[in-house]
């Protein structure tokens, strides 16, 4: 590579420092964006026009309508219905275990086709815990499917995730000087649905094969307290009869704002215990207090109210009209990223979280104060109608059985507008981010969705992030560093089989981690200018070689929310991700330099 310019040497800069920053997750991917558009801006590499110009792309637009049509999907239970017919059919009961698996596969992958691979994912572990439940297959065999399937689904059209649509659109800002229209070129709507369908057959094939002997063993199913080794943080506590306690509500006592400190209930002998109880059930002679906390918190309250112990069992915990439950923080809730403290958990909700469960490990004290990651798991205690209100809020997913969810007008008018969508960006001039902003308008006055859940609906960290990073594309392409890289590969004389395993392993890898779209449009400018430098390169071979590595984020949980998700509900550990996810990698790592130049 010759001498580099001064904007060659500051995109290369930006481009290593927000890496750096990506990978050991220091800023979060929106600071990070930001500072990438007012580093390119500040130094002059881009004019403040060009470098703010990804913002306010037809990507960003449009995800962000898929966001709201994926909101309005889940408000109205059009996944879970749909994954309950497919996967909870009269058979369920009685389908072997490679049956099960296949079918999970293809509803997922398919499902996810056209809505976010994310949200297919967290509607289906429910349903799919319930199946494993029926059918005692253990769900640690389940789970992984669901998470590749998932992922390699969004890859059949156009708008299945957020990544296609931010690749079509800097490929199309890319290469508005080089048409003769100034449109640009891009992607049309189902033009990789061939390609996506044929990798999802392949997934289906290596659970059918190989990739079933390396999931998770099955085991026997452990009861819940077991799992999160509950009654070994849980005490009862009696009380004397001459205590200051008895007569005082629950509030009184001031016992829940001691540190590392939760009633969980009141044991009454000759009488039914009050279980979860709320901050005015009174104390009486004779109770007993069931108390979580560690053994120093659970001391300290034995010596001020002079409380003696008693054993305690796990089969308390749980009652007649109080449940104990699993709960997944899904991908979008607004409990991601913050604690069960900062939300006002216990008292927004009524629920007690008595552990947590996080790839960090289990948690069964000072729970309030450990963020919390898409992917964590918490036993959840209280009573059914508490626990139901918490489900319909979405902020985390019950894994309990599942009940068939109420459709309203609402589900009829989300996917017909969908499919509306669908159609006219497909069998007509208008594009395709002006047809979902219609969708969106339309779901509006139809008062599917209103306002105020649009705004919530909407993940403004990934719209930053696809504008900041297409501000770094546009100065790949405008430093001219796409292109002297691509000189220099040129140079080198690799075949074209050679270039797309390069842009394909290279995208992947970044993709293990760090943001799968980020490593996409990264590698976006190199693919474009590598098919301009090099004679005979299709650049949608090329730009599908980048598509397809930011898919195969199958090696770690972090690499996508999808394996974050699954993680907590299947018991999955880092290696059971490598175990599965590198052959798989290989297989279809292979399948796709095959098919690539068959395909574009």
């Amino acid at each position: 590579m010759p001498d580099l310019t001064f904007d060659q040497l500051i995109v290369l800069a930006v481009l290593g420092v927000s890496l750096g920053l990506f990978i050991t997750d220091k800023l979060r991917y929106d600071v990070v964006a930001i500072l990438v558009v007012i580093s390119l801006a500040t130094t002059g590499v881009l004019s403040p026009e060009e470098a703010y110009a990804g913002l306010a792309s037809p990507a960003v637009i449009l995800v962000a309508c898929m966001y709201v049509f994926g909101y309005s999907v889940a408000k109205w239970g059009l996944a879970e219905q749909l994954g309950q017919r497919l996967l909870l059919r009269g058979d369920s009961e009685n389908i072997s275990e490679t049956r099960l698996i296949l079918r999970i596969t293809m509803v997922a992958g398919l499902l996810s086709a056209l809505l976010s691979n994310a949200g297919v994912v967290a509607a289906l572990i429910p349903v799919i815990s319930t199946v494993a439940k029926r059918t005692k297959i253990a769900v640690s065999r389940l789970l992984i499917p669901l998470s590749y399937a998932s992922l390699i689904g969004g890859m059949m059209t156009l708008i299945g995730t957020s990544k296609n649509i931010a690749v079509n659109d800097l490929y199309r800002t890319m290469t508005q000087e080089l048409d003769p229209d100034g449109v640009g070129r891009s992607f049309g709507l189902f033009e990789f649905s061939a390609f996506g369908f044929c990798l999802l057959l392949g997934i289906a094939v290596y659970f059918l094969g190989p990739g079933r002997a390396l999931l998770p063993s099955a085991e026997a199913e452990e009861e819940l307290t077991d799992r999160f080794e509950t009654t070994s943080y849980t005490s009862e506590l009696d009380i004397p009869g001459d205590s200051t306690l008895i007569g005082q509500t629950i509030v009184d006592t001031h016992l829940n704002d001691h540190e590392g400190v939760r009633v969980l209930g009141i044991i009454r002998p000759n009488a039914e215990s009050l279980l979860a109880p709320g901050r005015y059930n009174r104390l009486t002679r004779g109770d007993s207090l069931l108390l979580q906390g560690d053994s120093a918190a659970i001391l300290e309250v034995r010596k001020e109210f002079g409380l003696t112990a008693a054993h305690v069992t796990a089969s308390i915990l749980a009652g007649k009209d109080v449940s104990l439950v699993e709960a997944v923080v899904p991908a979008g809730s607004e409990l991601a990223g913050s604690t069960l403290g900062q939300a006002d958990f216990a008292a927004s909700t009524g629920l007690n979280v008595l552990g947590l469960s996080s790839a960090g490990g289990m948690h069964h004290t000072k729970i309030g104060r450990v963020p919390l990651e898409v992917g964590d798991s918490l036993l959840v205690q209280g009573h059914r109608p508490d626990i139901e209100r918490l489900r319909k809020t979405r902020s985390l997913l019950i894994l309990d059985e599942v009940r068939t969810p109420l459709v309203g007008r609402g589900a009829g008018i989300t996917l017909g507008l969908l499919l509306a969508v669908v159609t006219l960006a497909a069998l007509t001039s208008i594009h395709i981010s002006l047809a979902g902003l219609l969708g969106v308008v339309a779901l509006l006055a139809s008062r599917v969705v209103s306002p105020t859940e649009v705004r919530g609906a909407v993940d403004w960290t990934v719209l930053i992030l696809i504008g900041g990073m297409m501000a770094l594309g546009k100065a790949f392409q405008t430093s001219g560093l796409a292109g002297e890289i691509a000189h220099s590969i040129a140079a080198a004389d690799y075949g074209p089989t050679a270039l797309i395993v390069a842009l394909l392993l290279a995208t992947m890898a970044l993709t293990q981690v760090m943001n799968y779209v980020a490593a996409a449009l990264i590698m976006t400018p190199v693919a474009i200018d590598m098919a301009a430098q090099i004679p005979g390169n299709n650049e949608k071979v090329l730009l599908m070689a980048v598509v397809t590595g930011a898919s195969l984020a199958f090696m770690t949980p972090v690499a996508h929310q999808c394996n974050a998700m699954v993680m907590g509900p299947g018991g999955y550990k880092y290696r059971d991700f490598m175990r599965v996810g590198a052959p798989l990698t290989i297989f279809l790592t292979i399948l796709s330099v095959l098919l690539l130049p068959r395909f574009f």
